[in-house]
């Protein structure tokens, strides 16, 4: 089945947000997005993939529609990961990871590379530079935003290589309303107050890895014209890589 719009799915005891565009009986593929992101970010990748695979894209603990938890760490992420996997019965699927959930994408495969055929993971390695830690050097985020064009402007300031046309259809669906009325991104609050480094051995993780790896911006693809976000920054160019590693 094609679908216009994804299904809204909820999975796991703790309300697990997850995309599913549909494709019944192609591969299995899903979309793990970075830290403060949401499972709509991968929209417009998803309906490029979509004729080729069985798309699914989640929101991660306290991201988007999914609820919030005690703790945010690699461990937790995990169990979330195999709850999900394990309830949508497949086998032997392709997981793409953009930073924190290319993190997340490498540990599952590490810890179950069975269900894992192959793995992508976007502008995240075992080790992240002092560079890539710092605060943003751009304007400081009100706590609250007056208008999806404010947040969408804001977002342009930072990275212009979307587009402002892309960011005002991002932050629609990146952000929600209190009950006060005032617009604050969907991101629940704790996931910056109980997030856990931790003590992740991320380059024996790496190490552990089976399922054959694909680093686009790393050291087998590079990806020009874009900083973090490739999908966003470049999609073209992300989508070129996809279609030469995964033969679609």
């Amino acid at each position: 089945m094609n679908l216009l719009r994804p299904h809204e799915r909820v999975v796991d005891g703790r309300r697990l947000h997850l995309l599913d565009w549909g494709g019944d009986g192609r591969p299995p593929l899903l979309l793990l997005h970075g830290f403060t992101g949401h499972a709509h970010a991968w929209d417009t990748l998803a309906i490029a993939l979509q004729p080729h695979f069985h798309v699914y894209a989640l929101d991660a603990r306290g991201h988007g529609d999914s609820d919030p938890a005690d703790v945010y760490d690699a461990a937790g992420a995990f169990k979330d990961l195999s709850s999900v996997v394990d309830q949508l019965g497949v086998r032997a699927l392709t997981l793409v990871g953009l930073s924190m959930g290319g993190r997340n994408a490498m540990y599952f495969a590490a810890k179950r590379p069975e269900m894992v055929e192959r793995l992508v993971v976007l502008d995240i390695g075992p080790e992240i530079s002092k560079r890539a830690m710092a605060p943003s050097s751009g304007p400081p985020e009100p706590e609250t935003w007056d208008s999806i064009e404010q947040a969408a402007r804001h977002l342009y300031r930072g990275n212009p290589y979307p587009g402002i046309h892309y960011y005002r259809w991002v932050a629609s669906s990146s952000l929600r309303a209190r009950p006060d009325g005032a617009l604050v991104w969907k991101w629940h609050p704790s996931i910056k107050e109980r997030r856990v480094m931790g003590d992740v051995d991320w380059w024996a993780i790496v190490r552990e890895i089976k399922p054959p790896l694909l680093l686009p911006r790393g050291t087998l693809v590079e990806i020009p014209r874009a900083v973090h976000t490739l999908h966003e920054d470049n999609p073209e160019a992300v989508l070129d890589a996809l279609r030469a590693y995964l033969s679609f």
